[in-house]
């Protein structure tokens, strides 16, 4: 599935240094595997996957849970776009080339169906990225266009984004030049994160003129063009996608607690919605939704810890093990075995939960 980012993770900074040769994959361990926990989290397993010597993150996977993308930075502190593939039913990585012209820094955000990655050159200015599965890489957009791309559609035909002044983007193709979504309204400033498995509906958010708040929103279209709707009235955005046209994201409600309170939400392709709780907090995010309208996110405990759960319509929401914490950005559709695959992070370490049919 396509990937977004909830919570900011500090796993370093982004620096601009030149790149270095790798040499070989590094495998990941048995060591690697956690035990399920007794209690509702027995349902899933976690496995942290290997990096390239330092702090890494898992951001993206494909709908079959075949291939994961993130970032890694390695023993001398440089930052790759990575991805993950399974050899011998253990998960090695390998860094991604890096952008050309741009040999700093890297982030992949995303993944196709075909294996095409999609992230960023995270030296400063940051430009969009694009990495074919056939090999090497190529920056998006056809005037220098300075910004971060966010999600790829399943059928690999659009990437979305934001560029720098504010605007929602989207690219068809390296070479291709960018096309800046529609504000809600003149100079209101718009992000999209999430995009359909066929590219017909992107999601992000929106503020209206000169205003600093957001609410949700999504582009479709319509006559041959694309237009903005706003899918609620509450602050917010949208995060995640599906093939069917449901929408994940987060919202600001009011409560007592003094920083206010967020809960995760789906919009349905039907026009419903789904608010959802927390796992006993105040807050609670979601960042994307797979064809079986399951999704995951974010939420705080009682004791206000952050740590990733998933939700389902027949679970509700669920504790995902991890180490410690631990930060959900993406899942896999179910997988012929009756699972599914999250990725994210716990303990600065990139991780992936299997999910059993709980």
């Amino acid at each position: 599935m396509n990937t977004r980012i909830a919570v900011a993770t500090a796993i370093g900074c982004l620096a601009a240094l030149p790149l270095l040769g790798l040499g070989p994959e590094y495998v990941g361990r048995a060591a690697g595997v956690q035990k399920p926990t007794k209690g509702p989290a027995s349902f899933a397993t976690y496995i942290k996957l290997p990096s390239l010597g330092s702090n890494a993150e898992a951001n993206g996977i494909n709908d079959a849970g075949t291939v994961i993308v993130g970032r890694s930075f390695d023993r001398a502190g440089l930052l790759y776009a990575v991805k993950w593939t399974q050899q011998n039913g253990t998960w090695v990585i390998s860094a991604l080339p890096a952008p050309v012209p741009y040999p700093g820094s890297a982030a992949a955000r995303g993944i196709d169906n075909f294996g095409n990655v999609a992230g960023f050159a995270a030296s400063s200015p940051r430009r969009p990225v694009y990495w074919p599965a056939a090999g090497g890489s190529s920056l998006l957009g056809c005037d220098s266009d300075v910004g971060e791309t966010h999600a790829i559609s399943a059928n690999g035909q659009i990437i979305v984004g934001w560029v720098v002044g504010g605007q929602a983007a989207a690219w068809y193709s390296p070479g291709s030049c960018t096309e800046f979504l529609p504000p809600l309204e003149e100079g209101g400033s718009a992000t999209a994160y999430a995009v359909t498995g066929d590219g017909n509906i992107i999601g992000g958010r929106a503020a209206r003129g000169s205003q600093q708040t957001h609410v949700p929103v999504r582009w479709v279209v319509i006559d041959g063009q694309r237009q903005v709707q706003q899918v609620d009235t509450r602050p917010g955005s949208v995060r995640g996608a599906n093939e069917s046209g449901d929408l994940a994201g987060t919202v600001a409600i009011a409560c007592p607690a003094v920083d206010g309170c967020q809960r995760a939400v789906i919009w349905s392709a039907s026009g419903a919605v789904t608010q959802l709780e927390t796992l006993g907090g105040q807050y609670s995010s979601a960042v994307d939704i797979n064809a079986e309208g399951e999704v995951v996110g974010t939420s705080t405990t009682s004791r206000g810890d952050f740590t990733a759960y998933f939700w389902s319509a027949s679970t509700g929401m669920l504790q995902l093990p991890a180490i410690r914490g631990g930060l959900a950005f993406a899942l896999s559709d179910v997988r012929p075995d009756g699972t599914r695959l999250v990725v994210g992070t716990s303990q600065a370490s990139a991780g992936v939960w299997i999910v059993r049919n709980p």
